[in-house]
């Protein structure tokens, strides 16, 4: 059998300190552009790797970390937070001199980064949009304005994308290579009204969110949101921001700046456990409904709300094994693969004893065959 270890240690120590994480295993794209271009170059592939970097060859290493990175994107992604992003603009352009600024990090080929744009230009709002991505050649591809012809979920590229990105949009929108663990990943082009970082995170060890959002904040105006994907609300956050009233959006407060009142919770959500929970037993059932409540919603076809009942779950109680396993369902229902599968992956970290009512082995064994089908996400 073959030995990857000598390829797995190469990736890992040339790709990591630009990506700021190291997955469990790399995109399968990758093991196959490795493998032809050490063919071709006669070497063996972890000596290929080791080559690029210590030549310092630009092209072969934006290769490299283009087919590392998992560019899942797509026009007006979730939306339902592109339609509350116009609201918000419309909200903030009274309040603030001049344009509005908005960031896109880990914008990959840059529709995030067009469709926020684009819902300011319908909202009547001057913005100006930076996208940053640690991935070259997407930003090539971006700052081209010929985005690849997929499909969002449920929806194809808005029609006058079809063949390019109309100038006028393509105006108020700049590109930049920048990873999330740049001593400056915002170029200076700070502060900012409202902060994209969907589907970034998620890659992440959950003990480096807290810093790497704390990073962000300190980008913001007082006031300022951040947007993470639905799925995200899960992820812990840093003193300096907030969960607003919708899943994936937080907000900066401070000083005078208030947070928005949370929205009523939707049937079958869950409020966060604090010191005045009515006791760990209530709480305990209480996430048991929650899950019950989400595989409910799974089986009529409701993946939207079932997602956001099992953010709720998994914030208070991160090692529950079998929210994990539903919320990679749902996110799968959703056409949301590359998210589906690390949920998929984090059940195989949760601890036997966050299995409730379930064989704990069986539903690793299954989200572990769910994983490996979903393995390459492109």
């Amino acid at each position: 059998m073959k030995d990857d270890r000598p390829l797995e240690l190469a990736l890992a120590r040339v790709l990591s300190p630009r990506l700021g994480h190291a997955p469990s295993r790399w995109p399968e794209p990758l093991y196959l552009h490795v493998r032809e271009r050490a063919q071709r170059a006669g070497l063996g592939e972890a000596e290929y790797v080791e080559r690029v970097a210590q030549a310092g060859e630009a092209a072969s290493l934006a290769m490299l970390l283009d087919a590392a990175t998992i560019g899942h994107t797509a026009a007006y992604r979730h939306p339902e937070q592109f339609e509350r992003l116009g609201r918000v603009l419309a909200d903030l352009a009274p309040l603030r001199p001049g344009p509005l600024r908005l960031w896109c990090a880990g914008c990959s080929t840059g529709e995030e980064a067009y469709s926020a744009a684009a819902c300011a230009e319908a909202a009547g709002v001057d913005a100006a949009v930076l996208g940053t991505d640690v991935n070259p050649v997407a930003i090539a591809v971006a700052r081209s304005g010929l985005l690849p012809q997929r499909r969002s979920v449920g929806a194809p590229l808005p029609a006058p994308w079809a063949e390019r990105v109309p100038e006028a949009l393509r105006r108020r929108v700049r590109f930049e290579v920048a990873s999330l663990t740049d001593a400056q990943p915002a170029l200076g082009a700070g502060p900012f009204d409202v902060i994209f970082c969907r589907n970034v995170l998620i890659y992440f060890e959950r003990e480096q969110v807290p810093r790497l959002l704390g990073r962000l904040a300190a980008e913001l105006v007082p006031g300022g949101h951040v947007v993470l994907s639905p799925a995200e609300g899960i992820l812990p956050l840093p003193p300096e921001l907030r969960r607003g009233p919708a899943p994936g959006w937080l907000q900066r407060s401070e000083g005078d700046a208030e947070v928005e009142p949370a929205s009523p919770r939707a049937p079958g959500a869950l409020a966060e456990e604090g010191p005045a929970s009515a006791g760990a037993g209530a709480g305990a059932a209480a996430r048991e409904a929650g899950a019950e409540a989400a595989a409910r919603l799974l089986g009529a076809g409701r993946a939207d709300e079932a997602e956001q009942v099992l953010a709720t779950l998994l914030n208070a109680d991160p090692e529950h094994l079998e929210g994990w396993f539903l919320l990679g369902e749902a996110l799968l229902a959703r056409g949301e693969r590359a998210q589906a599968r690390a949920a998929f992956q984090r059940v195989l970290r949760c601890s036997a004893a966050g299995a409730r009512h379930v064989d704990a082995g069986a539903l690793r064994r299954a989200a572990a065959r769910r994983a490996e089908a979903l393995r390459d996400p492109r």
